[in-house]
């Protein structure tokens, strides 16, 4: 395979965070290193990322309509500019994904359904999940989860409290260890309660917790979806990573 000229060009609907994108783009440069051994510049794909502003959907969706609008218009103009394919890393937005790809002509790889496909793939089947308030209430994972056989652990509604706080103050740009500490607390009564591993089903998440940080595997979905991205865009992933 000659690297330098079958790589699809990539489109990043990013913002949601800022700071998480910017992980996931450090992310795509590292799997590319890890996947094919990019060296030089020239060894890698062509990437654009949009930085999206869009009205905040952390604990709840308070202008929908206005919302799908944003992004619509956002994943129309990564469409326009001439990519192969477009990712969005971001969970909670993936409420309104199906629109999304609806109002694009270019294949648009979702988070929830890679993420499920890995946990399939690793053999896991009852799993922590640690979203936003808005992901869990509005349930935009569900079908691609079940379809895999993955039963998913919510944290209870006090637990959910702490991640919503967690998560804002990320966004805030507050890494604080109290926060650490609590989000390992909330980990640890997930697998108490039966879970084999944890998703970090919000992309802000791993801006605090690692890996190292806890005994459980746990599925950064920053990570699932850059490795997927890579995969894709170097003929190594078809569209039965769509599917």
């Amino acid at each position: 395979m000659n690297k330098k000229k079958s790589k699809k060009i990539i489109g990043v609907l990013g913002g949601m965070g800022p700071e998480s994108t910017a992980i996931f783009y450090h992310a795509l440069i590292k799997q590319c290193q890890r996947q094919y051994g990019a060296k030089k510049d020239d060894d890698y794909p062509e990437i654009f990322i949009y930085n999206l502003p869009i009205p905040d959907i952390v604990d709840g969706l308070k202008e929908p309509q206005k919302t799908l609008n944003i992004l619509i218009g956002g994943a129309q103009k990564i469409n326009s500019i001439g990519v192969d394919f477009m990712v969005m890393p971001c969970n909670t937005a993936h409420y309104f994904y199906p629109e999304m790809a609806k109002s694009i002509t270019v294949p648009f790889i979702c988070i929830f359904l890679t993420t499920a496909k890995v946990l399939r793939a690793n053999g896991y089947k009852r799993v922590g999940f640690l979203s936003t308030e808005t992901t869990i209430k509005y349930k935009s994972f569900d079908r691609d989860f079940e379809k895999n056989g993955i039963e998913l652990i919510f944290p209870d509604k006090t637990g959910q409290k702490k991640l919503t706080r967690i998560i804002l103050n990320i966004l805030a740009g507050k890494k604080l260890e109290k926060d650490k500490k609590s989000l390992k607390d909330i980990i640890y009564r997930l697998e108490r309660r039966g879970a084999e591993a944890v998703v970090l089903a919000c992309t802000d998440l791993p801006i605090i917790l690692k890996q190292e940080d806890v005994d459980i595997k746990i599925f950064d979905t920053v990570e699932v979806l850059a490795e997927a991205t890579i995969k894709y865009a170097i003929g190594e992933a078809g569209k039965e990573i769509l599917e």
